[in-house]
């Protein structure tokens, strides 16, 4: 026979540490994977209890109360206790519901920047009233701007827990290298590759091959160009090459006053060698003028040191560029 009994559900919830009871009410809210213990007063030496448990796994069973394991399914679930007396009358099956929650976080994929630049992580994430990250801030994003790891755990209303884990890779930029600051003179051409760092390429004149090659010209130029890699990322680099041509040395020069023909020993090009010397001597072997760099203000016109005009003679120079070459030689005619 069928007997009705009136029974009361005990209740602890060991993971938050507390406990309460519940008579034919709706039990508390228990989180996604956690463990909780019920139980019913009943006569547990003369009675039988048989349990069923929708949502979840019995992994103890003492009769008169259960441990059960909730899996990871959200919302209502069911705990069903049925009793039988020493005297085999069967009470009506008693019913609870259980209300699962399950919070949930996403970071979104792995994230990838280039050095010198951050990445925003935002914590997707419903329902949580709370937010933690391995740095202990509480924000809903972390900016970050260091290869590694990073985590944020959400908390809900019910003290229950999600976490999620995101990886950061800083791409280095390309270590580009034009080499040093140098001087071109005659047809020599210096010669640009820098395939190796990179995919794309993005000089100063507009090109976009990977080599390029630099020719004498008569004057300073600076050489820049933008490499771009596989992920992205641009490295730069810059080169200043001083261009001096052919160096076209006058053989004459007519210093004579008012007529303002080759007035000066004009050598264009010198102004690239800004520590180049320029020596002139006469017949006799005595200097008669000496410059450190040769730019426009600095031509000789025909004066020696003092300031006074030298006669009409063929002069003997020394021009040294400093540039490990041996000196130029040769002579040079004032006309007057």
């Amino acid at each position: 026979m069928k007997k009705h009994l009136n029974i009361l559900f005990l209740f602890i919830l060991i993971s938050l540490g507390w406990s309460s009871y519940a008579q034919k009410s709706t039990l508390p809210v228990a989180c996604g994977g956690s463990f909780a213990t019920y139980g019913v007063y009943g006569d547990n030496g003369n009675s039988f209890f048989e349990w069923e448990v929708t949502g979840g796994d019995i992994i103890r069973n003492y009769n008169d109360s259960i441990v059960v394991q909730w899996n990871n399914v959200g919302g209502p679930h069911f705990l069903t206790v049925t009793e039988t007396n020493i005297y085999g009358c069967v009470g009506e099956p008693y019913q609870d519901t259980v209300i699962i929650t399950i919070p949930f976080v996403d970071l979104g994929l792995d994230g990838e920047v280039c050095e010198g630049e951050s990445y925003e992580f935002i914590a997707s994430a419903d329902d949580v009233t709370s937010y933690l990250w391995q740095d202990d801030s509480d924000g809903e994003t972390f900016i970050a701007t260091e290869s590694g790891d990073y985590w944020v755990k959400v908390t809900d209303e019910y003290g229950c827990v999600a976490a999620d884990t995101a990886a950061l890779i800083v791409h280095e930029l390309p270590d580009v290298d034009l080499g040093p600051d140098t001087t071109l003179c005659g047809e020599e051409g210096l010669f640009f590759d820098v395939s190796e760092y990179g995919v794309s390429y993005d000089w100063f004149n507009g090109d976009i091959a990977p080599t390029f090659t630099a020719y004498t010209q008569t004057r300073d130029q600076e050489i820049w160009v933008d490499v771009t890699d596989e992920y992205g990322c641009v490295g730069s680099d810059t080169v200043v090459v001083r261009f001096c041509g052919e160096l076209e040395i006058p053989s004459a020069f007519t210093p004579n006053d008012g007529d303002n023909i080759n007035p000066t020993w004009a050598i264009e090009a010198l102004f690239a060698f800004p520590d180049a010397t320029v020596d002139i001597y006469n017949r006799w072997g005595d200097r008669v003028f000496h410059s450190t760099g040769y730019s426009s203000d600095q031509y000789w016109d025909g004066k020696d040191q003092k300031g006074k005009k030298l006669p009409m003679d063929s002069y003997y120079y020394v021009i040294d560029l400093k540039n490990g070459e041996d000196p130029i030689v040769g002579t040079v005619t004032i006309i007057r």
